[in-house]
């Protein structure tokens, strides 16, 4: 269900979560694996970015991707992001046995060989060219005979080079379709029809490449799913929040300049809408935030507004997706709402300047949301 939720300041705060759903051409992976034709993964092991890795805790549906073809004994293989991407070839086992011995050990023998090369990967050459690695994704899966197999990018999606630099000014923000059509009408798209392509933790990165605010990372995958339905594929988004260290390597990566933030000051009778774009939203279907930190940082304005007059109020109204019976939807949307309040507390306001409610889907400023 979504991730909003309403507030005011006497005015009203609204905070809130609209989902990756309404890309182009796009929708987030459902819980259940798919049978691919084969998996490329397209990692982004360089300087910028959290280190790749298949753990559950990162990016669970691209390891359930990975298991369902090394069972299925369809093809696995590696491409590292670079200034000039690298295919890395795979040693898998031949396994015996049928489909159904789900936990024979020649399946996780292969997952812990794919597991180790990804952890393994660096890059050979400086700079980071997702849509070139792309093209070399989708050549070496036709040369395998396998024109249907899903390539997964796992990486920020900053490139600092090739005909999709995010270094050249205006190009973060731009407008995804403007961005598709342009390079579409250039010629310079890969050819990916046929394929699915899934982009996990677009816009997440490391130290000293500052992160992306929520809505900055939103318009990242935006991009990127309108660039990759150009080009002909089928798009799956994976937002969970990727995080820690990237790996050690000499090879540098520009770093990418963020739009300025411009700040907006609380008034007396005013409604603020916090949506999916902002830093203060809720992962689907649960009342923790997506960023706690950056949640933190949004809404500490709010609570420093309240202390400074104990006679100020806030309203917070949570929502939620237009996903379940209403009954459901409204007692998510209050324990949002909650949620919300007892943060503002912890950062300086008082518990009796606060009043929630919830009204699930039901408010005047929402969007088609059904996943989050």
């Amino acid at each position: 269900m979504s991730c909003r939720w309403l507030a005011a300041l006497a005015a009203i705060l609204t905070v809130g979560c609209s989902s990756l759903t309404g890309l182009t051409g796009a929708h987030t992976v459902a819980a259940a694996c798919p049978h691919p034709d084969g998996v490329m993964l397209i990692i982004g092991a360089h300087q910028d970015v959290p280190a790749p890795s298949l753990s559950a805790s990162q990016d669970p549906r691209v390891a359930c991707l990975v298991t369902s073809a090394i069972r299925d004994k369809k093809p696995v293989w590696i491409v590292a992001v670079a200034g000039q991407p690298q295919l890395v070839q795979l040693k898998l086992v031949n396994g015996t046995g049928s489909l159904a011995q789900q936990d024979s050990p020649w399946v996780s023998q292969n997952l812990q060989r794919v597991e180790a090369a990804v952890a393994a990967a660096r890059p050979d050459s400086a700079g980071a060219d997702d849509l070139a690695a792309l093209a070399v994704a989708a050549d070496a899966a036709r040369a395998a005979g396998a024109p249907h197999a899903w390539l997964v990018l796992l990486d920020s999606g900053l490139d600092d080079r090739g005909v999709l630099d995010f270094t050249v000014p205006g190009v973060l923000a731009a407008v995804p379709s403007e961005v598709a059509s342009q390079l579409k009408g250039d010629g310079d798209l890969p050819p990916l029809r046929g394929f699915t392509v899934v982009l996990a933790g677009l816009g997440y990165t490391s130290s000293p490449q500052v992160l992306p605010s929520a809505k900055w990372r939103g318009n990242i995958t935006a991009i990127w799913a309108a660039v990759t339905a150009a080009a002909g594929a089928a798009v799956e988004v994976i937002p969970v929040p990727v995080q820690g260290p990237s790996v050690r390597t000499g090879e540098p990566v520009k770093q990418v300049r963020l739009p300025a933030v411009q700040p907006f000051t609380p008034v007396i009778g005013r409604t603020f809408v916090l949506d999916g774009e902002s830093a203060a939203r809720f992962r689907p279907d649960s009342t923790a935030f997506a960023d706690p930190a950056t949640a933190a940082r949004a809404l500490a304005r709010f609570a420093r507004w309240l202390a400074a007059d104990p006679a100020r109020h806030a309203r917070l109204v949570g929502t939620t997706a237009d996903v379940g019976p209403m009954a459901g939807q409204v007692r998510l949307s209050v324990r949002r709402a909650d949620r919300a309040r007892t943060e503002l507390v912890a950062l300086g306001a008082s518990f009796v300047q606060i009043s929630v409610t919830g009204v699930g889907s039901d408010f005047p400023q929402f969007k088609t949301d059904r996943s989050s």
